[in-house]
């Protein structure tokens, strides 16, 4: 029950850009190719960053923000073609 209940409750938005720097930190370990790797890098660093601020609004406000209430970080609309 768990595990099925933590998937109902929605993510905040920290926990969420931290997830896609994760996923991306895992994609550039397996990619093989130094220049998507550094692509991905870029990610990370924005998704990071999107995260720690998001996290220092969760702390002065006292609970956990949105979408709206978190920076976008303009990723997006990003297509695969932009890595190649």
């Amino acid at each position: 029950m768990g595990r099925t209940r933590r998937k109902l409750i929605k993510p905040s938005r920290t926990e969420q850009l931290r997830d896609r720097a994760v996923f991306c930190k895992r994609l550039a370990d397996g990619a093989g190719d130094r220049r998507f790797a550094e692509k991905l890098q870029g990610l990370i660093d924005e998704y990071e960053r999107g995260a720690a601020h998001a996290a220092s609004l969760e702390e002065t406000s006292g609970a956990p923000q949105g979408f709206g209430d978190a920076p976008t970080i303009g990723l997006e609309h990003c297509t695969a073609d932009e890595f190649r």
